[in-house]
């Protein structure tokens, strides 16, 4: 409580209206001139890309020395780059993932505008295309049809040995992705063209988008979209882009959410025998009254398994007593029956008191037994 107090002081405005501070050009500008290489990205789905994950790896898979990471606010990630070949290097491989899902990288520069963190450059494979339409204007045609044209990759040679066109669209991760598309090259006749986006990692197989996983996804099942979520647990830099100071987000937890789960009294208790059927009345809408009602149900509740359990153990030890009774007074009883029978003593049938004085309370010794 105190600490998220004190974070939170820190978002005053304090010291805003004071006179500001210049720094030294020379220091701005060496400043300036380290950061001109940098991209600047996003994961597509927050939830199963942790921030930090991605700045420790990414370096080590691009096999680059001097390359080094930075978290931004907003669920962001910087890159910085000792050269621009080692930069574009990046880009030209791109696109890439992480964690078997989709980032989105771009080149930062002072006029990046934050809408640009949502493409994702693709190469898309084209089949399907009939043989007399072949050319490179009509998969032009074709990319700009798909999404925001960048790139084609054609040439006669290379469409005589693959059954494929390449183009590259800056695709929109807010869109569906689709991989069947009509066209009609002539009018009234569909031709129904293959697409097949190269390095695409994890979407959601009935939607079709970037964004969540088939278990998140609002068609199905009104799903609950998870694209706010973050598995990093200590990236609370996600919440309001428009604060004044830039603070750190507290989230607060109050009670009964802990871990995402809500409190349901009684859920898992078991009721004992009997009280299956035992009435419950729902308390009524008023906060004080149905906290009151429920406590009163939980008390009786309790009082019934009390009542229960006493009188079933009352029962166990009824019962135990008098078979530990009946077993002593057999006992008894069968010993004086051998001694009697070893004496030469007839045998009665009678009870077992009457074999046994000893069980009426007779006091005197038993007779030998013989050598």
């Amino acid at each position: 409580m105190g600490d998220n107090m004190r974070r939170d002081m820190q978002n005053l405005n304090l010291g805003a209206d004071d006179p500001p501070v210049q720094l030294p050009v020379n220091v701005v500008n060496e400043a300036a001139a380290g950061n001109r290489f940098v991209l600047i990205g996003r994961p597509v789905m927050p939830r199963r890309q942790n921030i930090r994950s991605i700045i420790a790896t990414l370096p080590r898979n691009w096999g680059h020395v001097g390359v080094y990471g930075r978290m931004l606010e907003g669920r962001q990630f910087q890159f910085v780059f000792p050269s621009e070949e080692a930069m574009e290097m990046v880009l030209r491989r791109g696109p890439w993932a992480f964690a078997d899902r989709m980032l989105i990288i771009e080149r930062w520069t002072p006029t990046f505008h934050p809408l640009m963190l949502n493409f994702i450059p693709f190469w898309i494979q084209i089949r399907g295309i009939p043989f007399q339409f072949m050319s490179q204007d009509v998969v032009m045609h074709i990319g700009r049809a798909l999404g925001m044209y960048m790139d084609v990759d054609y040439s006669a040679d290379v469409a005589a040995r693959r059954d494929y066109a390449r183009v590259r669209v800056n695709w929109n991760v807010d869109e569906p992705l689709r991989f069947q598309r009509q066209f009609q090259f002539t009018p009234g006749v569909n031709t129904l063209l293959r697409l097949t986006f190269e390095r695409l990692r994890g979407f959601c197989d009935i939607c079709g988008r970037l964004t969540h996983d088939s278990g998140a996804c609002l068609i199905q099942n009104g799903g609950v979209n998870h694209e706010g979520d973050d598995d990093d647990s200590d990236n609370d830099e996600g919440g309001d882009h428009n604060l004044a100071n830039h603070g750190v987000i507290i989230e607060e937890i109050h009670e009964g959410e802990q871990a995402g789960v809500e409190a349901e009294p009684f859920a898992n208790e078991e009721l004992p025998n009997g009280m299956e059927d035992y009435p419950v009345e729902m308390a009524e809408d008023d906060d004080v009254g149905g906290e009151v009602a429920m406590h009163e149900r939980h008390m009786d509740r309790e009082a019934n398994k009390r009542k229960t359990w006493l009188a079933s153990c009352e029962e166990n030890t009824l019962y135990f007593s008098s078979v530990e009774r009946g077993e002593s007074s057999g006992a008894q009883g069968f010993k004086r029956t051998k001694t009697d029978a070893l004496n030469g003593s007839p045998v009665s049938s009678s009870s077992d008191e009457e074999i046994n004085p000893t069980v009426r309370g007779a006091v005197g010794p038993e007779p030998p037994l013989p050598p």
